[in-house]
């Protein structure tokens, strides 16, 4: 169960990266229409730009936090209570591989 656990968490890091990758992409890119080089053809306003820079600024922060995280939990002789984080992570998240990989880890014997 122990590697069965690991091999979840690498599944939802994966898709964290995704999530910081696409969090980075959309920075620059509201960044780059608040300062008008590329031209801003929505309806969005200069302080609708700068609350989605704050917000992906969060979401990317957070996920490097999660990856880190998943680091130390995918790590051997690590506790039952990175297991039960990611557990509860997994269930507000609505990350199936995080849910997975904390009950696997819950469930292996250490």
């Amino acid at each position: 169960m122990e590697k069965a656990s690991k091999v979840m968490y690498s599944i939802a890091n994966f898709f964290t990266w995704i999530v910081l990758l696409a969090g980075i992409a959309g920075i620059v890119v509201l960044s780059l229409m608040y300062t008008g080089v590329i031209a801003n053809t929505t309806d969005y306003n200069h302080d609708g730009l700068i609350g989605g820079i704050i917000g992906l600024c969060v979401i990317v922060f957070f996920s490097l936090l999660t990856i880190a995280m998943v680091r130390r939990a995918k790590a051997d002789n690590s506790s039952k209570g990175w297991d039960f984080l990611f557990l509860i992570f997994g269930i507000f998240g609505g990350n199936i591989f995080y849910f997975l990989g904390g009950l696997f880890g819950l469930i292996a014997p250490r």
